[in-house]
């Protein structure tokens, strides 16, 4: 067991040294004698104090020493480490419009992962997966954008945080075209942050092609959309987001598409459980588009203004790949320092939900009980602590 804020157990450790002097203190009236010319002395109460080893109530004292040593515990946030490693790998893996291929990046990650390392899909926003084949199909709503290198960077950060007791070293792993249009103002001041070297595996970006237009977007119907599949069972999802458009309604989902579809392909509007609504693939020179949005010809759903931004969204021109990539933002990227980040030299991790923390609190708030029916025989006496 390791302490992410050992000061805590210093400052306890100080605090039951403290319990233990004032427990030997102890406050005693003299006792009383009579006296013949007591009758001469004022009547006015007499107190007199004197210092003394008291070595009674030994476990009331054990308990008090114990509830503060376990709250001092707990402030310094205990956590469980497994075994520790020389290095871990956190992968930023970019899942944006700004990708060519989402599959190139899964197999890039793949390919460097071991057990142990932690995986980052990050587009305009980022979170963590579980392996890197979650990265096909995992990335946000409205795939079209461009990716934040920014968030991508934070969500690192943290990740590399939560790492402190696992290894001694973490090795940042940027996989992304790094297009210009991916970094922002606070990129660079983030990339200063960071401790170490970053290596930046670049894969195929994406770009427009003026060539490759889709005026009109046949949306799904009796017949199966183009890469998708049946659903086992047909269900009714609440909402379809693309290119930040949402529409809100009862859609009807009857086909999906598999991992092997979705390799190629990039991903232009999403169900809001987050599973792929619509896809565009190069298919033999062309962009094949497909959707799996059905549109009830019954209601008025096709006449909002919503549902027509989110069909303009989806018609938009197709993506293709492009070599080019902005070498200025490469360069930021993988800094100037040559060393890996030391566990040691990144911030400590702010999640402190720890359940062996919540037990020790747990156990002091029971001796805490205890102190106090330990102590209430003690009303009444001489005997004051």
């Amino acid at each position: 067991m390791s302490f992410l804020a050992p000061g805590f157990l210093i400052a306890a450790a100080v605090a039951a040294c403290g319990i233990v002097a004032l427990h030997l203190i102890v406050r005693r009236r003299p006792r009383a004698t009579p006296f013949p010319t007591a009758r001469f002395v004022p009547d006015e109460p007499v107190a007199a104090r004197k210092r003394a080893i008291n070595l009674s109530d030994l476990l009331l004292l054990l308990v008090r020493v114990l509830a503060i040593l376990l709250v001092g515990a707990a402030l310094a946030r205990p956590v469980i480490a497994g075994v520790r490693k020389n290095i871990i790998r956190v992968f930023a893996a970019d899942v944006s419009g700004s990708v060519a291929s989402i599959g190139e990046v899964r197999d890039s990650v793949r390919s460097a992962h071991k057990a142990g390392d932690v995986v980052i899909a990050f587009d305009t926003v980022a979170r963590v997966v579980s392996t890197p084949d979650s990265l096909v199909g995992g990335g946000a709503a409205g795939n079209q954008l461009p990716g934040s290198l920014s968030a991508g960077l934070i969500a690192a950060m943290r990740a590399g945080s939560s790492l402190r007791a696992r290894a001694d070293s973490v090795e940042l792993v940027i996989v992304s075209p790094a297009t210009e249009d991916e970094g922002d103002r606070a990129t660079s001041a983030i990339r200063s942050v960071w401790p170490g070297r970053v290596r930046l595996v670049r894969v195929a970006a994406a770009r427009h092609s003026k060539a490759q237009t889709a005026s009109a977007v046949a949306f799904a119907g009796a017949e199966r959309p183009a890469f998708a599949v049946a659903q086992n069972r047909i269900d009714t999802v609440g909402a379809v987001i693309a290119g930040g458009h949402v529409v809100v309604a009862p859609f009807e989902r009857r086909w999906r598409f598999i991992a092997d579809s979705l390799g190629q392909a990039r991903v232009i509007a999403r169900w809001v459980d987050g599973q792929p609504a619509a896809i565009e693939k190069d298919s033999g020179g062309a962009c094949t588009k497909s959707v799996l949005v059905s549109v009830d010809s019954t209601g008025d759903i096709a006449l909002r203004p919503d549902f027509i931004a989110f069909r303009n969204a989806i018609a938009a021109p197709c993506r293709r790949a492009q070599s080019g990539a902005d070498t200025g933002l490469a360069v930021l990227l993988a800094g100037r320092s040559e060393r890996l980040a030391s566990t040691g030299s990144l911030p400590a991790a702010v999640d402190g939900r720890s359940m062996v923390a919540r037990w020790m609190i747990l156990a002091a708030i029971v001796l805490a009980i205890v102190e106090m029916v330990l102590r209430r025989p003690r009303v009444g006496r001489t005997e004051d602590k």
